[in-house]
């Protein structure tokens, strides 16, 4: 006849073998303290990583694209709106005239398809905000980051690692003041 074994018994039973497993070593108190400011030091490399991409801060090139972001989009909407005024004045002007009632309803369809467009250009005022808000909170994560490698410059300079070659290539549509825009004349001679 087989025993069953509960489980109340199984667990005493591996509590009891827990007790007799051998303790790991004890680390000293030097070695301990040489494993936190190791830790220290790799984050701060990480933080001032986040922070600096060679002269420029990544932080601040950051904001300056989110910038560049709203304005594009204020340009893009300034040009759809007004080319809907226009519309709007041309459809005005065509209601004006004698027309079929056939002509009328498409002159009034057209109406209405332009209200729409001025109603979904009020997306780039709610997204400059959003954005706006994102590049505050860029600013004040800056610097947190940079008054906290600051003042932990007991643990010696924080060097930040070398970047990558091709990380000059992830960073985007340039902005208006960085240097190596091509000029439309360059493209020209290029194709030509």
């Amino acid at each position: 006849m087989q025993r069953k074994i509960f489980r109340i018994e199984q667990m005493k039973g591996e509590r009891r073998a827990h007790i007799h497993a051998p303790a790991p070593a004890p680390h000293t108190a030097s070695h301990d303290l040489a494993c936190v400011r190791e830790t220290l030091a790799n984050n701060m490399r990480r933080l001032s990583t986040l922070l600096h991409e060679g002269k420029d801060l990544r932080m601040a090139r950051a904001a300056g694209d989110l910038g560049a972001a709203i304005e594009a989009m204020e340009k893009a909407t300034e040009k759809i709106l007004h080319a809907t005024e226009s519309i709007d004045d041309c459809v005005k002007a065509l209601a004006a005239t004698q027309m079929t009632d056939f002509e009328a309803g498409l002159a009034q369809d057209i109406q209405e398809h332009l209200i729409c467009i001025y109603e979904a250009c009020n997306f780039q005022d709610l997204a400059g905000q959003r954005i706006g808000k994102v590049i505050g909170t860029l600013g004040l994560v800056e610097n947190q980051l940079t008054s906290m490698i600051a003042s932990s410059t007991r643990l010696g300079p924080m060097a930040a690692p070398p970047m990558a070659a091709q990380a000059e290539l992830l960073n985007g549509p340039r902005l208006d003041g960085d240097s190596g825009h091509a000029r439309q004349s360059d493209i020209d001679a290029l194709f030509s």
